[in-house]
């Protein structure tokens, strides 16, 4: 597992300017949803083409907070990477970042009919949750998924982030989320990357930029206690 606890001086920085370590302490179940990204076979089955190791190892935290979540009273939500040939075809990745054999691999690799577009063994996805694909690293991109309408029509404004990689889709799916109005939580023992660096880099930027960075057990926490209480102000 990657370390989680972010260092003492960003620690200190978080209570310097807002008074409290997270901001986000006050979780309303109803308007609150788990966001699994890419917890797909393409990046956790061993010898998959895009494999993170790591990532095999947060399967019972995302579990344990999907249950937890469910629950409470909230909704649990799992994206899954998708990117079909067409008019929104992603050629600054495909043709230039990712060009041909590459490309093909992710994008032949993740097509609704194929093997490693599936859900990570070992998931445990409810009956009532949602499910829906994006086409961009971030979930939370405008065009990029229906998830933002999904999420909204349910009256949720507040999205607890976990998956792969951490420093990647996660993070562009929790910026994306916070600059358009939801408030966006990190799961620090619920995402996986390459490397403890990549991990805790991400962390620390979310947490001084674009919202909060909880442990599982922390959110789950602030979620039985604002089980019933009256929506904040």
């Amino acid at each position: 597992m990657h370390p989680c606890t972010l260092p003492p001086e960003i620690t200190a920085q978080l209570v310097a300017r807002r008074g409290r370590r997270h901001v986000f302490d006050h979780l309303v179940p109803a308007q609150t949803a788990l966001v699994v990204i890419d917890m797909q076979e393409m990046f956790t089955r061993p010898g998959a083409p895009r494999e993170v190791p790591v990532a095999r190892e947060i399967v019972p935290a995302i579990n344990r907070a999907a249950d937890g979540v469910r629950a409470a009273g909230g909704t649990v939500a799992w994206v899954r990477s998708h990117f079909p040939r067409g008019a929104r075809d992603w050629t600054s990745y495909f043709d230039h970042l990712n060009p041909g054999a590459a490309g093909d691999v992710v994008r032949d690799g993740l097509e609704h009919d194929a093997p490693l577009y599936a859900l990570s063994e070992g998931l445990t996805p409810g009956a009532g949750d949602l499910h829906a694909d994006k086409d961009r690293y971030s979930a939370f991109l405008p065009g990029a998924s229906d998830l933002p309408d999904m999420l909204r029509s349910r009256g949720i404004d507040t999205i607890l982030i976990a998956g792969t990689l951490t420093n990647v889709c996660c993070e562009s799916s929790a910026r994306d989320a916070m600059m358009t109005n939801f408030r966006a939580v990190m799961l620090a023992d619920a995402n996986a990357t390459r490397s403890d660096a990549e991990h805790m880099g991400a962390l620390v930027t979310m947490a001084l930029s674009f919202g909060d960075v909880q442990t599982v057990d922390e959110a789950l926490g602030y979620l039985a206690a604002g089980a019933g209480a009256p929506t904040p102000g």
